[in-house]
């Protein structure tokens, strides 16, 4: 529960909106680590959030 709690912070932090996209390694995940969770904690947490219907994940875009 820690972990979710602090991605929703951390995305209160970078001011994500609904319609416009965050990047989630730099903006979320990044900080995280540097703050002491795991990358399965941080897993964990955003695939918790999308099946809560509280945020969407979208498959990254590479370009060429």
């Amino acid at each position: 529960m820690e972990t979710i709690t602090a991605v929703l912070e951390q995305l209160r932090e970078v001011d994500a909106k609904f319609d416009v996209p965050v990047r989630i390694m730099y903006d979320i995940v990044m900080p995280m680590i540097a703050a002491g969770h795991s990358r399965d904690q941080i897993a964990n947490a955003l695939v918790y959030l999308k099946s809560k219907r509280q945020i969407e994940l979208f498959p990254a875009v590479v370009s060429e």
